[in-house]
């Protein structure tokens, strides 16, 4: 294995480790409202874009629509977001947040600024600044790949 190989699967145990390390600590607080992370992502991306059509928000999560329609349904049922009909074509249907789901996001970021802000305090700030735009450069290439190589659409 070449340097840059063995730098990647460090990468990617590290990856790992951040992701289960924020599911653990957030999986309580998301109990509570009887939201799993995927329906917070969904209201993540809800809250970030506001007026969206399902087919937008399967895009953005790279799921299929019939997955992201039913993720989006039940956060109806629970209250978090709600199905609104286009004031000029009536035929069109975008979900947006209620304050429910507005709460939920606001709890939970705040507690994810906390615990970040306490790692990146332990920062320089030019070396803060690199890690975010090397992991947005990471993120939007591993989209950008996910999309051209079709997947997503088949979960």
């Amino acid at each position: 294995m070449d340097q840059s190989e063995a730098d990647a699967q460090r990468l990617l145990q590290n990856f790992y480790r951040i992701a289960r390390s924020r599911h653990v600590l957030f999986r309580e607080l998301l109990a509570r409202y009887g939201v799993t992370l995927h329906q917070f992502h969904l209201l993540m991306y809800m809250k970030g874009a506001g007026k969206l059509r399902v087919t937008d928000l399967s895009q953005m999560m790279l799921v299929s629509k019939p997955t992201a329609s039913r993720m989006l349904n039940t956060l109806c049922e629970k209250g978090f977001a709600r199905k609104k009909l286009d004031s000029d074509d009536r035929r069109l249907v975008y979900m947006e947040l209620t304050s429910k789901g507005e709460q939920v996001l606001a709890e939970v970021h705040a507690r994810q600024r906390d615990m970040v802000s306490r790692v990146f305090g332990k920062m320089r700030r030019d070396e803060r600044q690199a890690f975010v735009r090397t992991m947005e450069m990471i993120a939007d290439e591993l989209t950008s790949q996910i999309r051209e190589e079709g997947k997503g659409e088949r979960e």
